[in-house]
């Protein structure tokens, strides 16, 4: 009889024990079945890298050709990388500019030799991946380049573009063009030279000598010749290509002054006092003349009496 009153009281226990040890675990766990905590790793930042750089003026890589007596649009390119995400590319420039002994005009002496480096206007770009971009960076005003037959070998330009990341970190590179054009060119700014009416045996003096102007537009000093023809008159006689004489100096007299004639001869020394006309470095230009005068024959001719004068540019 009492094991049958004990026993309901130690099942009871027992139940009510398990039922504190499930409470207990319960309390331990906090109730949570799963937590998430953070893990965090700061990236460092990569400087962008720039690839080779190419430049051109038309068709041909690395080759640039200037044009006479204006400016020529050069476009240098390159890929540009970052590996943190091409984003965060910022800025691109570039520069195109003369290496003189192991220094670049761009970097040490540019402001003395403006001709000798130019910046770009613009550098745009054409994504290629999520790290890569092709840019493109346009020089408009290639012009009044260094002469690039003296002190600067032809194959001395060279470009370099920088490329700057959002924490200010700039990378570059740079490559050696392989040809810089020579250009030898001339401009005559007037159309003809008019001597207006003459009359018979007359000769022009110091005083009503006509100058024709001669603008350099090339990349490098230049020497000028001429020659001639006669000038055949429309109503009567030709007058001789050798009575057109010329001269570098003003005020000077017809005799004094070099015949024109059929066959190519240098003009000798020009208002300047110099047998060359240097390059051009600026809108002003590099100019130069020469003094022209005429002799008309006593007998055998009248009318329009028309010739031709041909100049020729020499590089020096």
């Amino acid at each position: 009889m009492l094991y049958n009153v004990i026993k309901p009281f130690l099942i009871l226990m027992t139940i009510s024990l398990s039922g504190i040890l499930i409470f207990q675990t319960i309390a331990l766990t906090g109730y949570l079945t799963n937590e998430t905590i953070p893990a965090n790793v700061t990236i460092q930042n990569e400087e962008p890298t720039v690839g080779n750089v190419t430049c051109s003026s038309g068709a041909s890589p690395h080759v640039i050709t200037p044009l006479p007596c204006q400016n020529q649009t050069v476009n240098c390119w390159a890929l540009v990388t970052d590996e943190n995400g091409a984003n965060d590319i910022r800025n691109v420039t570039g520069d195109l500019g003369v290496d003189v002994s192991g220094k670049r005009a761009c970097n040490d002496f540019w402001a003395s030799y403006p001709t000798l480096c130019y910046f770009a206007s613009n550098c745009t770009y054409v994504g290629i991946n999520s790290t890569t971009r092709n840019y493109t960076c346009t020089f408009n005003d290639f012009r009044y380049f260094a002469r690039v037959d003296y002190f600067i070998a032809k194959n001395n330009w060279s470009a370099r573009l920088d490329a700057t990341d959002s924490e200010g970190t700039t990378a570059g590179w740079s490559y050696f063009l392989e040809y810089v054009e020579n250009l030898t060119a001339i401009d005559v700014q007037e159309t003809f030279l008019n001597f207006g009416s003459m009359t018979l045996g007359e000769t022009t003096s110091n005083d009503s000598e006509i100058n024709s102007t001669i603008a350099n537009c090339g990349n490098g000093d230049m020497y000028v010749n001429v020659s001639g023809t006669d000038l055949p008159c429309s109503n009567l006689g030709t007058i001789s290509v050798g009575n057109l004489k010329f001269n570098g100096t003003y005020g000077s007299e017809y005799e004094n002054d070099i015949a024109l004639t059929t066959s190519s001869s240098m003009i000798p020394y020009f208002a300047s006092f110099d047998d060359t006309i240097d390059y051009a470095i600026n809108d002003a230009g590099s100019k130069d003349q020469v003094s022209w005068q005429i002799s008309i024959p006593a007998t055998g001719v009248k009318g329009l009496c028309t010739g031709n004068i041909t100049f020729y540019a020499i590089r020096r």
